[in-house]
């Protein structure tokens, strides 16, 4: 006594599982958040999902708001900002943190952390060239905002070559 094959089963099956799916990807978070961002490469920062929940909404909102805005040495506007006048606006504008305006005073600020322990929020610094400096903050995920030189405010990977190799060290604020 063998079932025939019927392909209508496969595709109420296929269709209750796909319902299933959608539903569950447009419930809200336990918070009531649905807020996310979705990268170009594929990575997806959700709200209160993550590390430090609260940071990092704060830091892609930030991102939201300045995104694509070009890099300016010594700006401070959404005309041109650079990497350490972004991290100035945000500490102020987000989280009520007066911070110094160069990133040679900046890396005094708070406290060393080791690499291998950052958490969401944390100021990265890198050593672009024979004195000049980078700073940004950590996103979760391997992932960081800054005022890039080549594509003004973004969202960068730390496991990119050239970050990897400029890395200096991590210092927290918050």
């Amino acid at each position: 006594m063998s079932k025939s094959f019927k392909p209508m089963h496969v595709i109420r099956a296929f269709l209750l599982c796909g319902s299933v799916f959608l539903l569950h990807g447009c419930a809200s978070l336990q918070d009531g958040s649905t807020d996310s961002l979705v990268l170009e490469d594929g990575t997806v920062f959700v709200g209160d999902a993550a590390d430090r929940g609260v940071v990092q909404q704060a830091l892609l909102a930030q991102f939201r708001e300045w995104r694509g805005t070009p890099y300016r040495l010594g700006g401070n506007s959404k005309s041109g900002i650079d990497c350490s006048g972004f991290v100035q606006q945000t500490l102020a504008s987000h989280f009520q943190i007066n911070a110094p305006r160069t990133t040679a005073q900046q890396v005094n600020m708070g406290e060393a952390v080791d690499r291998s322990s950052p958490k969401v929020g944390d100021l990265l610094f890198f050593r672009t060239g024979y004195s000049t400096r980078h700073v940004g903050f950590y996103l979760g995920g391997g992932k960081f905002l800054h005022a890039s030189t080549k594509v003004g405010v973004t969202i960068s990977r730390l496991d990119d070559l050239y970050w990897q190799k400029t890395f200096w060290q991590i210092r927290r604020v918050m």
